[in-house]
């Protein structure tokens, strides 16, 4: 009775660790796979081991499960991409090991045991500690430099209004005149733009419902591109969902982030914004709001992609490359962080997570 109810507590416990457990037989028939190893792959235990192919599964394990019997090596793999049946990506270690069998002179492969370790919320939480020490050191410097560079600006201006004033001039410093006060009000507006960037205290954040600040950049974005043809898509759980933010800041990642996907769409084309709750990781205790946003833009570059939240980086002719840096930076600021996914000539989608209350 008691070796029964230890295999039962054997099959509890194998199917509900947050690991993946495989175990093949020499010739690479499944004998055992378990809830998670299931849940990563995409595919049941009984499709699996009815078929009896490895080659169900993704490409990348398959690939290093026929290395270790060839090698009959133990094999880790820290970082893997694994996509399941869906084509939804995975992001796991992998530890594969050959047991053998010593019953005769020469030890014979038996069976190859695979374990995964889902790091999708190990990954998840690196990059928020990445962000939030980036946005520490680059907010500090750059709160710094404008408050330094907003003074001598503002007596370059004065002065060059003084000098269009005078009359009399020949043309050529009129316009020389103009063009320094141009330019010394363009880059006053770039310094006024990292006032973002200061200190701001929770105590003066408030409940704001998202809802509400996506409805009004979308009204906006829709005005201001009359002469594109673009269908919009807004889906959400319920109209309920709340930050604790300041609503001028969530605004301006907002709208900066659906306004890059209007400009990413030549003539005709699609945004679909997406709010869902995510339960999946949770950052101070806390459960995740999602707001994805995607469009069928021209998308970006995969050399671009990696560095379209620095600051002055931009792939537009005349962009400042400071709108999804300083959105990133505020979305830090209230405990979340954005992700970019995109391809070019195949759209972009932006997700932007922000801790729920």
């Amino acid at each position: 009775m008691l070796r029964i109810l230890d295999r039962n507590f054997e099959a509890v416990i194998l199917d509900n660790i947050r690991e993946g457990i495989i175990l093949l037989d020499e010739k690479l028939n499944f004998l055992f796979i378990n809830q998670e190893a299931e849940d990563i792959l995409g595919k049941s235990r009984k499709l699996l081991q009815n078929k009896k192919s490895i080659n169900l599964i993704d490409k990348n394990v398959v690939k290093l499960i026929k290395e270790v019997k060839k090698s009959l090596k133990t094999k880790f793999v820290n970082d893997i991409d694994i996509r399941d049946s869906l084509g939804n990506k995975n992001i796991c270690s992998i530890y594969l090991k050959p047991i053998f069998d010593y019953s005769g002179k020469i030890p014979k492969l038996n069976h190859i045991l695979v374990q995964f370790a889902n790091l999708e919320g190990m990954s998840f939480l690196n990059k928020k500690t990445k962000f939030e020490d980036e946005e520490k050191l680059m907010s500090q410097l750059f709160y710094g430099l404008a408050h330094e560079i907003k003074n001598p600006l503002a007596g370059i201006k004065g002065a060059a209004q003084i000098g269009i004033s005078i009359k009399n001039q020949d043309s050529t410093t009129q316009e020389c005149l103009t063009i320094i006060e141009k330019e010394t009000t363009r880059l006053q507006h770039l310094v006024d733009t990292f006032k973002h960037l200061q200190p701001h205290s929770e105590q003066n954040y408030k409940k704001i419902k998202i809802n509400k600040v996506i409805d009004e950049a979308i009204k906006l974005a829709a005005k201001t591109y009359l002469d594109k043809k673009i269908k919009i898509f807004f889906n959400y759980e319920d109209d309920s969902k709340n930050v604790l933010c300041d609503e001028g800041l969530l605004r301006i990642i907002v709208q900066n982030i659906i306004q890059n996907s209007f400009d990413s769409i030549k003539n005709i084309g699609e945004v679909s914004i997406t709010i869902k709750s995510t339960k999946d990781f949770k950052l101070s205790n806390k459960n995740l709001i999602q707001i994805e946003i995607k469009d069928s833009g021209k998308g970006i570059s995969k050399k671009n992609l990696d560095m379209i939240f620095q600051p002055f980086y931009s792939t537009k002719r005349n962009g400042q490359g400071i709108g999804l840096f300083l959105s990133q930076k505020i979305a830090n600021k209230f405990g979340g962080f954005i992700e970019a996914e995109s391809k070019l000539n195949h759209g972009s989608k932006f997700i932007i997570y922000l801790p729920d209350i």
